[in-house]
């Protein structure tokens, strides 16, 4: 069991015990353990074995009894008997803009209300409107987060979809009925949000027999991951060729959809290709071939022109170069392949340094000597310390006091280290008047300065445009940090001008940044193209507050993937003199 899965658990359950209205040590007690295991550098049952678990500060015996019975069981009774009382669903309710922990300790103790129904409920009978502390507008603000919410209810963050694959895959890997298996769909493309799960199995025998091994096999191995085998009417998709397939339909962990597709050797790649590619992409594929892809009369076709074919050979029978699955969500890279067109995408490997991490000075779970040493066995060239700035209370973040003492530690660091140049920065934030938290004099003595919005999301979208705007202006700005504010499944963008800012940011030679948070992914694709094509460079940074969450860099590359960038198009895979001559 990984480090964040224990971390969840015991983050959970402090949350639970908070809407329950629990005294705050019990809380505290629980948080911190899920903020210390998530931080750790090592397996934490390594240091249960070593005996050094406890003989780390806020962890006591409670908390390592607890640890133990997780990673013996996969959980631990008090989780369950709070699971039993009051249900995860009610969790949610934390991820209500203007519901905070008081809040929903209020609905949950007040009104019963213990899931996202129960509150939609409430809204449309007027049972909150008088509530203290719940006036029209964080009302309004409560039924327009429940919207977005119910959007994307049942969908998992990528990070969360490859989790259950790698534990499906430990199960496929065991079973004799299966000679080879890929994931496919939402999360083959990396999609930042999977609405399911599909993977495609090669049969070691033929499909019926191998079908029904399966099932039973699946029956058998609910350790790893609980499955469920459920009755599941196909969704037409507009595609024939992609209807014969013969398929297993399972909730897995009870609600997420998974689909398994059988097939034998021959149509192995075929089906990859057809289950990868959405509808829009598919039937942007050219018609005047051999292969009929879109047309029900030769479905048929299809299947018998692409007999033990790869992918490669399927677009080259097509007339077309070979599409990476990043790009086969749109029918826009369908036309650059037919004229061999298609970028070299960028990759994980090309990254060669980040430029938007935080320490322990704030609210980072490492020292920076640790995030230093992380950034070297990652194989970067260069690091930059971003510490939050005064503003970022609730990150303790830095005055300039504290920001010019840590970045007289950076310069010596930097000195005494070989194998990395450290950069001294900040994440400044963006106050609501568009000015800085620092001063032009303090902010020309930095490497990089990264300027973010973390507080006022609710302001108008002129304001919110013009606050951004103000930020790109300086010229001591170089970054723009998660430029839209959106937390995925959790939170929308703020209202703000996407068009104008990257307009703004190319007539300023700012910035825009992927940020690889998994609950961020922001910029989105769908502006990463739009700030490509007016010329704006990108940086792809992990905004990393441990060193685990080095390796956010996969999520981040993800995204540059799928929006069609180069290398040449990402700053922060150009070398350090060259990156030093961009940002000058």
């Amino acid at each position: 069991m990984k480090n964040i899965e224990v971390s969840n658990i015991f983050s959970n359950i402090g949350e639970l015990l908070q809407i329950r209205g629990d005294a705050s040590f019990r809380i505290r007690s629980y948080e911190k353990a899920a903020d210390i295991i998530e931080g750790l550098t090592v397996d934490v049952s390594e240091l249960i074995e070593a005996g050094e678990f406890q003989n780390i500060s806020g962890i006591g015996k409670t908390i390592e009894e607890k640890t133990r019975e997780i990673l013996d069981t996969g959980t631990c009774q008090a989780y369950e008997k709070l699971i039993l009382e009051m249900g995860l669903e009610v969790l949610d309710l934390l991820n209500i803009q203007g519901i905070g922990s008081k809040t929903a300790s209020r609905l949950y103790n007040e009104l019963g209300i213990k899931n996202l129904n129960q509150l939609a409920e409430a809204l449309e009978d007027g049972k909150l409107q008088g509530m203290k502390g719940l006036g029209k507008k964080t009302l309004n603000t409560i039924s327009e987060s429940l919207e977005f919410l119910t959007t994307y209810r049942g969908t998992r963050l990528i990070w969360q979809t490859i989790n259950l694959a790698g534990k499906l895959s430990e199960v496929f890997k065991s079973c004799d009925a299966l000679t080879r298996h890929e994931f496919t769909g939402d999360l083959r493309r990396r999609e930042e949000v999977c609405r399911s799960l599909e993977v495609v199995v090669e049969c070691a025998k033929d499909i019926d027999t191998t079908q029904n091994a399966l099932i039973e096999y699946l029956s058998k191995h609910q350790e790893q991951l609980t499955t469920q085998i459920v009755d599941a009417q196909d969704t037409p998709t507009g595609i024939p060729s992609l209807q014969p397939l013969q398929k297993i339909h399972l909730l897995i962990n009870n609600d997420f959809p998974c689909t398994i597709y059988l097939c034998s050797t021959a149509e192995y790649e075929a089906t990859l290709f057809l289950t990868t590619a959405t509808d829009e992409h598919l039937a942007a594929l050219p018609t005047d071939t051999s292969l009929h892809i879109s047309d029900p009369n030769n479905a048929s076709d299809f299947w018998q022109e692409t007999q033990n074919n790869t992918e490669t050979e399927i677009y080259k029978k097509l007339g077309m170069s070979y599409i990476p699955p990043e790009l086969r969500q749109y029918s826009d890279s369908v036309a650059l392949a037919v004229e061999n067109n298609l970028p070299s995408l960028v990759e994980f490997d090309d990254m060669r340094g980040d430029l938007h991490t935080h320490t322990d000075w704030s609210d980072g779970a490492h020292t920076m000597n640790d995030m230093v040493v992380a950034a070297i066995n990652r194989g970067l060239e260069y690091y930059a310390v971003t510490d939050h700035s005064v503003s970022s209370s609730v990150a303790n973040g830095l005055d300039q006091e504290r920001l010019l003492a840590q970045m007289k530690q950076v310069r010596e660091l930097d000195a005494a280290t070989e194998g990395i140049t450290i950069l001294a920065g900040s994440e400044v934030d963006i106050r609501r008047d568009g000015t800085l938290d620092f001063p032009d004099e303090i902010l020309a003595q930095l490497d990089i300065v990264v300027a973010s919005v973390h507080s006022h999301f609710t302001l108008s979208e002129a304001e919110m445009t013009k606050r951004m705007i103000s930020a790109i202006e300086n010229p001591y700005v170089k970054i723009i940090g998660h430029p839209t504010g959106r937390l995925l499944c959790r939170r929308p963008m703020y209202p703000i001008n996407l068009d104008e800012i990257i307009s703004a940011a190319a007539e300023n030679d700012t910035i825009l940044e992927i940020n690889g948070s998994p609950s961020r992914l922001d910029l989105g694709p769908e502006y990463v193209r739009k700030a490509k094509e007016a010329g704006v460079l990108i940086a792809i940074n992990t905004d990393a507050h441990s060193v685990p969450e080095f390796e956010r860099y996969q999520y981040g590359v993800n995204v540059a993937r799928r929006s069609g960038l180069t290398k040449d198009d990402v700053i922060n895979t150009y070398p350090l003199e060259k990156l030093r001559e961009t940002l000058s």
